[in-house]
């Protein structure tokens, strides 16, 4: 069970306040308002919730700018899916899921061409292999993912002229 203390992005079926000018809460429910939600969240992976809270913190205008601030569902085994508003035409969508057969932990978008997979942990390798700490691997990882989405709309744009 999560911390009352903790911060957690979810989604809700009512509009939550927005964020103004120059706040990095695009989308901040805090753990203790749980009950208030309407799926009840009593689960979400470390890695998952990793990703989510640097989401939140560092890339938070990112979120809001591309409308991601609405689209977020946890899932009951503590993965998450953010669904991009064009997810109905093209299934557009960023989400986190763990590989059984091979012990991974993935971080994957699907939006327009790119389909991209991220590693955010392999379970078959010891910890001390890496000298990243896994903080640092996960916002490597969702600093990569951002970029190939930047780079995707701009070639988007650029095929549209």
């Amino acid at each position: 069970m999560l911390s009352a203390s903790r911060t957690l992005l979810l989604r809700s079926s009512r509009r939550l306040p927005a964020a103004s000018a120059g706040s990095n809460q695009a989308f901040v429910v805090n753990t203790r308002h749980l009950a208030l939600l309407p799926d009840k969240v009593e689960y979400v992976h470390p890695l998952s919730q990793l990703v989510l809270e640097y989401l939140q913190t560092d890339r938070s205008d990112w979120i809001v700018s591309h409308g991601l601030d609405k689209g977020l569902t946890v899932h009951r085994d503590g993965t998450f899916l953010i669904k991009f508003p064009s997810y109905d035409k093209d299934m557009a969508r960023i989400w986190t899921s763990y590989e059984p057969e091979e012990k991974k932990h993935w971080l994957t978008v699907h939006k327009g061409d790119l389909v991209g997979r991220f590693l955010l942990q392999d379970n078959l390798k010891p910890a001390w292999n890496d000298a990243a700490s896994t903080p640092e691997k996960i916002q490597n990882a969702v600093d990569s993912l951002i970029e190939k989405i930047e780079e995707e709309v701009e070639e988007t744009k650029e095929g549209s002229k």
